[in-house]
Order: structure tokens, then C-alpha cells, then sequence
């Protein structure tokens, strides 16, 4: 569990029972903005009272990550949720956003855990043991995945409102965290016993009352948001494979990890079936940072990639196995969605 701790400096150690809700309500509100945002909802959080200290009056408040919720993608079991959530850690918005949170950098989340537990549960000699250690590897997941959120969460009450809008995020979050700050704030204004706010164990300095106003200051509500657009966005690619999944049925569970020509990180699948026939007659394998060069369908919504597939492996290690899929083939693959799109250089595989 992630702590939350709000401090507000008051006279007589006591203050009003509206300001004390509105302020957890307001941190709830931007727990469950950041879990849309950041995780697509998948997280199953609770926010919940935790036993105060005596003598001045702090709020403590536990994040609890309680598991990932079931979605679309069909990833069976929370174990197999909960990991693709932990990859969603890895994108370069969700390491802009916690790292302007809470000035740590979350990838280490995912790096740190999973290289405890995969090569046990890998290991592992039968059905019950493996599960057993994934239920480990998951509540441990959980641990750490409340801590991030608790910081991010309480950071976002404490720091100006200008930091909050150039945050990369939709503008329906940015309202969300910035609406929430303004209502406790207002709160605190409620109860001229509070002479400053502080949201602990972060480096924000307590707020003093003449900042409550300006905090309070209620966001304009932006516009709402029309149909949700979706699009595939077809390209090829160069990529070195740095951890490849040769299970092909465990793909949705741990996705392939590698670094594209201008070094950024990749997340994806493959479903090429002429290639993992390759694979499993042993004609292709796999050595330290392989290369090669794929055609990648990427899913964007509402201008954001949410999923990236390898269609077609055309090289490895520099030998030519295959021919790019024509664009009669990528619309009869992906002619479901509104529009396919042809680009040169892939510079936004799970961007």
C-alpha cells in the first residue's frame, strides 16, 4: 500500500470535518484521473482511511492496488493483466508524468520485480508452484505499483497549477487533477483554522494560506471530446530485439521488448505465422541484441498508441525471409478500423 499524508497546520489541533473529506475526495479524484490516463482504468484501486497518529491533525490515506481488472485484449488471469499494466510503466508518457510526479523514473518497477520472479516461475516443476510464485510476483507488483500512484497522486494536490497544465496528458485529466487541487483547496479556505497545507513525505513545501485562493481557482472545463478515433498506422522498422518471447501463446502475458533505430524502446507482439513456423522448426534463433527489420501495425487512439504488432519479419540478422504485406493484405488484416496509414520511419512504436 501507497501512503498519502496531508499535514494541515491548525492552531488548536483540530479542524473542520468538510475540509478533512473534501481533501480525500480530492486525492481519490486524482488517484482514479492518473489510473485512465496512465493505465487505461485496468487497475482495480481503492483508496482508503488509514489509523491516524495522535497529537496534530495529518490525514493518512492508503493507496491500494487490489489487482488489474479484466480487459479487451483477452489476457487471461490477473497475473497476465497486471504484467501488460507494468509494461504500460515503460511508455515515454507514463515515464514523463511520474517522473514530473514524483521525480523518480518508473521503468525500474518492471525491471526490478520481473528479474526476481521470472526465472523462478520459468523454473518452476509444476502447475501449483508456478502459481503460487505468480501470486507473489503479483501482490509484490501491487506493492510497488500503489507506491508510484500514492506519490503521483499526492503531488499532484501540492504543485502549482501551471506544472499540472504542461503535463502530457488529455485535456479531460488535466481538468480532473487541476478541479481536484482547486476543491480542497476550497475546502481549506472553508476553515480559517488552517494556516497551510503540506503533502508530506515528497520535497513540496507546505502551502500557506495566502496560496489557497490561487490554488482554488476552479479550471475551465474543456470542450467535450467527440467520437473516439481510431486508426492503424502501418510501417517498417528496424528493431533490436533485447528480450525476445518465443512463447508464442504467452505473448499478451510479456510482450517482445527490443530499441528501434533512433533508440527508443518497443513493446510489441509478433503475429507473423510464417515466422514462428520458422521458430519452431529451429530455422531462426535468437542471440544477444538480434536484429531485425519488421513491418509494424500500430493501434492509435484518439492520437495516442495504445498497440503495436509485428505483421511481417521481412529481416533477420541482415537475411531477407520475407516480403512486406501489399495494401490490399494490411486492409484486409486491419480493414475493421476506420483507416490504415503507410509511414516512413517508425518513430512511434508504443511512444
Amino acid at each position: 500500500m501507497g501512503q498519502i499524508q496531508i499535514r494541515f497546520e491548525v492552531p488548536n489541533h483540530y479542524m473542520s470535518v468538510n475540509a478533512f473529506v473534501v481533501s480525500a475526495k480530492s486525492a481519490q479524484r486524482a488517484l482514479h484521473a492518473l489510473n485512465r490516463e496512465l493505465f487505461d482504468d485496468q487497475l482495480d484501486l481503492e483508496l482508503v482511511v488509514f489509523a491516524p497518529e495522535p497529537g496534530s491533525v495529518r490525514q493518512l490515506l492508503k493507496v491500494v492496488v487490489k489487482g488489474a481488472k479484466a480487459t479487451a485484449w483477452g489476457v487471461a488471469g490477473s497475473y497476465g493483466i497486471l504484467w501488460t499494466v507494468v509494461q504500460g510503466l515503460e511508455t515515454d508518457i507514463a515515464k514523463e508524468v511520474v517522473k514530473e510526479l514524483t521525480g523518480k523514473l518508473p521503468a525500474q518497477i518492471a525491471a526490478d520485480v520481473v528479474s526476481d520472479f521470472k526465472e523462478r516461475i520459468e523454473r518452476a516443476n509444476t502447475e501449483q508452484q508456478r502459481e503460487a510464485l505468480e501470486k507473489v510476483a503479483t501482490e509484490q507488483a501491487c506493492k510497488e505499483i500503489a507506491e508510484v500512484m500514492s506519490q503521483a497522486s499526492s503531488s499532484v494536490l501540492a504543485i502549482p497549477r501551471e506544472r499540472l497544465e504542461r503535463l502530457p496528458l488529455s485535456h479531460t485529466t488535466i481538468f480532473e487533477l487541476s478541479d481536484a487541487q482547486a476543491e480542497m483547496f476550497e475546502g481549506c479556505i472553508a476553515d480559517r483554522r488552517i494556516s497551510s497545507v503540506e503533502i508530506e513525505n515528497n520535497d513540496h513545501p507546505p502551502i500557506p494560506r495566502h496560496e489557497f485562493p490561487r490554488r482554488a481557482i476552479r479550471p475551465k472545463r474543456p470542450e467535450p471530446e467527440t467520437d473516439e478515433s481510431e486508426e492503424w498506422r502501418v510501417s517498417l522498422e528496424t528493431i533490436v530485439v533485447t528480450s525476445p518471447n518465443l512463447e508464442e501463446e504467452d505473448q499478451q502475458t510479456r510482450q517482445w521488448k527490443g530499441k528501434t533505430s533512433n533508440d527508443r524502446k518497443a513493446l510489441f507482439t509478433v503475429e507473423d505465422r510464417e515466422f514462428w513456423d520458422r521458430l519452431h522448426r529451429k530455422e531462426l534463433s535468437f542471440a544477444e541484441n538480434t536484429e531485425i527489420v519488421v513491418q509494424v501495425a500500430t493501434r492509435f487512439l484518439n492520437g495516442r498508441a495504445k498497440q503495436s504488432k509485428v505483421l511481417r519479419v521481412l529481416k533477420f540478422e541482415g537475411d531477407e525471409i520475407a516480403q512486406p504485406i501489399d495494401e490490399n493484405g494490411l486492409k484486409a488484416i486491419l480493414g475493421e478500423l476506420k483507416s490504415v496509414t503507410t509511414e516512413d520511419g517508425f518513430g512511434h512504436l508504443l511512444n
